[in-house]
């Protein structure tokens, strides 16, 4: 009787110590699935925070982060890799680096608990809570430091200064919720001691039954980070890049509003809460001030013609569209201020989507600025940088930010995207277009040949036209003047007397007398140059 109650297996047993190296390869192992459903969980949260308070993500901070700090050369040569997605597919890489980052975490967390195996009970110790809460602060404090530069920008709208605390709070949140979530998983998953009077069998199907509720867990945590990136995904903004729509082959003096090219540096454009926007006028004035929106469309107004063009528009190309603009003079609005400090040099204008341009105060105060709140009589549509956006006649579409929340008087230049990779920053180059006639022409008709010209601020004081390849140069007709800083109108009259192949050129005059190069030059990074050429079958 004694022998057989011996033989039984005592109720309270434990598992067999673990030797040195199973202890690490098991420590390893739940360190690495705790970081990863860890990491789940921060994307989860990362991506609830986006939708309720519209902070910018981690992997999107780390994008601007990036471009900031690359040359323009590199980032062509990026757009190309990753081209037909050259903007998810560099942040869907970021947003896996960031959820492979923070797996391995999880193997440096489990390295530095030490905690001894079989482990006693669920509970974290100090040590464990400790070392979670270090992990959180250090990546906050990484985050914010990295990233000070980009931590302004909200989705909704918010002024800069709460931008940058709701962000630096949103870091803290993603990291908590990462280290918390690191510490528990980590305890529940790895081997344990029974618990007083617990049999052996209980104890393995307790364990079992922890892994596998983590393994549901990090299902349930993919699968929300998917969704949440599908919706994010929803607002892509995959019209960047569509040109200025043309009408057959005549070009209308204002583009429509849904005609009007766009370009975006983003891969969501932010969505501003107007009861959240504000405009603010600060640094270098003698009054800062903040306007609601409803303040602003109050100031004093006016409204002009005001053409847009991108850098990346080549000759005859049509990345460029003229609307009415309405809003106040940046002369008008610092009037309001006191005016401009002596010392201020430049004008920096804030995005709410973190986006900077800076350029000397003069020049832009020269080519009367205009801060707009109405397109072609409508509000500003979202697309073109609704509640407000910048208009400098005479600069590249790049230098006109949207979606205008901080005016900033300074007494030195400013980086932004383009300027830190090296665009170029100054006037834009004249340009002229040949929209009509395409195809072939018969041999002894009046054929109408007519365009577009523009010179910035600089106005159009000429435009020629040549048949023979810019060999000799006719006079044309400026038909069409919408304003000293729109595009012009022009035609010619051609009676072709042979046929044969012929090269349509056009050049044009500035109102400063300067002569548009016909000197080739590409669009990256300083502009394209030459003159736009057409060849036409005459028959």
């Amino acid at each position: 009787m004694q022998n057989k109650q011996t033989q039984e297996c005592p109720r309270s047993a434990s598992p067999k110590s673990l030797s040195r190296a199973g202890a690490i390869l098991f420590s390893s192992l739940w360190g690495l699935c705790a970081g990863l459903i860890a990491s789940l969980l921060a994307v989860v949260t990362m991506g609830v925070l986006f939708f309720v308070a519209g902070t910018p993500t981690p992997p999107e901070l780390f994008g601007d982060y990036v471009l900031k700090h690359i040359d323009v050369g590199t980032f062509i040569r990026l757009l190309i890799m990753f081209s037909p997605n050259s903007k998810t597919t560099p942040l869907g890489l970021a947003l896996l680096t960031m959820i492979a980052i923070g797996t391995v975490l999880g193997l440096v967390y489990a390295f530095l608990v030490r905690v001894r195996l079989p482990a006693q009970g669920a509970r974290p110790g100090r040590r464990e809570w400790v070392v979670a809460l270090l992990l959180t602060l250090l990546m906050t404090l990484t985050g914010v430091l990295l990233f000070n530069d980009e931590v302004r920008q909200n989705h909704y709208g918010l002024p800069v200064l709460w931008a940058t605390f709701v962000t630096d709070l949103a870091f803290l949140l993603d990291f908590a919720v990462y280290g918390i979530a690191l510490c528990l998983l980590y305890r529940l998953l790895l081997p344990k001691q029974a618990a007083e009077n617990e049999e052996e069998g209980v104890r393995r199907r307790r364990q079992a039954l922890s892994r596998v509720g983590m393994a549901a867990l990090g299902l349930v945590s993919a699968g929300g980070a998917a969704g949440l990136l599908r919706g994010y995904l929803n607002e892509y903004a995959a019209y960047d890049g569509i040109k200025t729509v043309s009408n057959g082959e005549k070009t209308v003096p204002i583009t429509p509003n849904d005609g009007h090219y766009i370009v975006t540096q983003n891969t969501v454009d932010p969505n501003p809460n107007i009861n959240l926007w504000r405009l603010e006028v600060n640094g270098l004035v003698k009054r800062g001030g903040t306007y609601t929106y409803d303040e602003v469309q109050r100031l004093p107004s006016t409204s002009r013609a005001i053409t847009l063009e991108c850098i990346a528009n080549g000759p005859g190309g049509h990345l460029m569209g003229t609307a009415i603009w309405q809003g106040v003079t940046l002369k008008t609005l610092l009037e309001q201020h006191g005016g401009a400090q002596p010392e201020a040099t430049h004008v920096a204008f804030y995005s709410v989507d973190g986006y900077t341009v800076s350029l000397p105060l003069k020049e832009v105060l020269e080519a009367d600025a205009l801060l707009a709140w109405r397109m072609n009589g409508a509000e500003v549509p979202q697309k073109h940088g609704y509640p407000m956006r910048v208009l400098i006649p005479g600069r590249y579409g790049e230098e006109n930010p949207k979606w205008l929340t901080r005016v900033e008087l300074t007494n030195h230049f400013v980086g932004g995207l383009y300027s830190d990779q090296g665009w170029y920053n100054g006037p834009l180059h004249m340009t002229s277009r040949i929209d009509y006639p395409r195809g072939s022409v018969a041999v002894g008709a009046s054929v109408e040949v007519g365009g577009i010209a523009y010179g910035g601020d600089k106005d159009v004081q000429r435009v020629e036209v040549s048949t023979d390849d810019g060999q000799t140069w006719n006079d044309a007709t400026l038909t069409t003047r919408l304003s000293k800083d729109a595009w012009v109108f022009w035609t010619w009259q051609w009676r072709p007397q042979q046929a044969g192949r012929y090269t349509l050129a056009c050049r044009m005059t500035n109102g400063l007398g300067e002569v548009q190069t016909g000197k080739i030059q590409g669009t990256v990074p300083k502009g394209s140059t030459g003159y736009h050429k057409v060849t036409i079958e005459v028959k």
